[in-house]
């Protein structure tokens, strides 16, 4: 699974539309099976190309008696792989005349990133996997500052999957966010939730108890801090500038500034120049940023990001913050720790501090797949309530389905907070390099750091932002 939310640069992100553009309508095979790819079950041979068999020609799931095969496309992260390898085997069983070629590529930055642009372009793959939402989309989307996925779902590269009769087994967040012009064109497995991880042993020690408000969660930390316990843990160093952005300042958005705007969409509204960055809210939440970063770990931004969930575990910290894709490295590098968690508190009120929800991996059907027959019985298959749960449970991602029952370490530690909370999409905009420098990826959480280290203030960060970030 992703190991950190991705902030793709618009250059980059231009060159690889650009080529689309180029390739789209091409049946030549554009190398989706360059190296570094693998193979699982005897796959029959795939053609490739869109001159492949047609869909709706042999890609009945085995009841035309004729064998055909369903190719997908992924990147290498090993929860995922090992639940999707065993609930492909299934799917074989279930349906013999379908074989299942399952590729991989190295990491979505780079060389799955190549694999998944040659494969677009050559419609030579029935199912691909991405980690970005459709949404939201800019506010006035260009090839541009859009993503690779929202160029394809905007241009008629996907198989709309609104009228499939599973799809309303996925909650109602989960079709939004991939959801262009009233049509669903991807089905999102699950979302990882940010959230603060404590150490029940250390609580019980010092009597303390989750907190649920910002207050509450202050005297936390200054309990830890006057027994000589280091509260927090955030490893930032190693190109992990975001986390701050990610864990600190994004879920304080959430609680104390989302709950104030109109239309219930703070994303947008900043987008739009509906609400500003120098606005008292945002003031108000670097305020607290800066009270809540001066209990981290000394040094926090050279320690590394990697070595988060371990220096938890080894008990260097209370409470870490993290996301839940961590809990794994948790558990297996102390199967005896008693794992708590908590949203983020930034508020007062216990009813608007939330976990925050990021998407992660997400099926899409080509339009022109050579085997869209089949590839859409997989997903029906995949969408199963008991495949869907198993696939959970191996994984440790929080549900996207409606309904069902978990068992994953994640879902214990998580436990009523599972699956629930707020998206990130409508709390914090896309930033690109088509803005000012303070509102760039790479600048936006620099801001950040300087504030909590006290080299600016909430004030002043907030006039840098207003002036560098455009609503266009």
């Amino acid at each position: 699974m992703a190991k950190r939310r991705l902030y793709a640069t618009i250059t980059g992100m231009a060159a690889i539309l650009a080529m689309l553009a180029a390739g789209c309508g091409s049946s030549s095979n554009g190398g989706s099976g360059s190296a570094g790819s693998s193979t699982t079950g005897s796959a029959a041979p795939d053609s490739g190309g869109s001159g492949a068999t047609q869909p709706g020609t042999s890609a009945a799931g085995g009841d035309s008696g004729a064998p055909t095969t369903v190719k997908i496309i992924n990147w290498v992260n090993p929860p995922a792989n090992d639940a999707l390898k065993k609930i492909n085997s299934q799917f074989e069983a279930k349906y013999p005349n379908i074989k299942v070629d399952y590729q991989l590529a190295a990491n979505t930055t780079g060389s799955y990133a190549t694999m998944l642009q040659t494969t677009v372009t050559s419609h030579s793959a029935d199912i691909i996997t991405t980690n970005f939402p459709f949404q939201p989309l800019p506010n006035n989307p260009t090839r541009d500052n859009m993503t690779p996925e929202q160029f394809w779902a905007t241009s008629g590269l996907l198989e709309p999957l609104t009228d499939q009769p599973w799809i309303k087994n996925y909650t109602k967040d989960a079709l939004a966010s991939e959801t262009y012009n009233g049509q669903i064109y991807g089905v999102l497995t699950g979302v990882y939730q940010w959230m603060v991880f404590y150490d029940k042993a250390v609580f019980a020690k010092y009597n303390l108890t989750a907190p649920r408000t910002y207050t509450d969660f202050v005297k936390v930390l200054d309990t830890l801090k006057q027994n000589g316990v280091t509260p927090l843990w955030l490893g930032t160093g190693g190109g992990a500038d975001g986390y701050v952005q990610q864990f600190l300042t994004e879920p304080l958005m959430a609680s104390i500034w989302l709950p104030k705007v109109q239309g219930g969409n703070l994303a947008k509204a900043l987008e739009t120049g509906a609400e500003k960055w120098d606005s008292p809210n945002f003031v108000d939440v670097m305020t607290k940023e800066a009270k809540i970063g001066s209990y981290l770990e000394p040094g926090y931004t050279g320690v590394s990001w990697q070595g988060m969930p371990g220096a938890f575990a080894a008990g260097k910290a209370a409470m870490l913050l993290d996301g839940s894709w961590d809990l794994a490295s948790v558990q297996q590098a102390n199967p005896k720790m008693d794992v708590g968690s908590f949203p983020l508190p930034g508020s007062d009120d216990p009813s608007l501090n939330k976990s925050l929800l990021s998407n992660d991996l997400t099926f899409e059907v080509l339009k022109d797949a050579p085997h869209k027959d089949a590839a859409l019985k997989y997903l029906e298959f995949f969408s199963q309530p008991e495949i869907y749960q198993e696939y959970v449970n191996m994984t440790g991602i929080s549900p996207s389905q409606n309904g069902g029952t978990y068992d994953s370490f994640a879902a214990k530690v998580l436990g009523d907070t599972f699956g629930k909370g707020t998206s990130t999409d409508i709390v914090f905009p896309v930033l690109s390099a088509k803005q000012g420098f303070y509102c760039q990826p790479a600048n936006f959480p620099e801001v950040q750091v300087d504030v909590i280290a006290g080299k600016s203030s909430p004030a002043d960060a907030a006039k840098k932002y207003q002036g560098s970030c455009t609503t266009s």
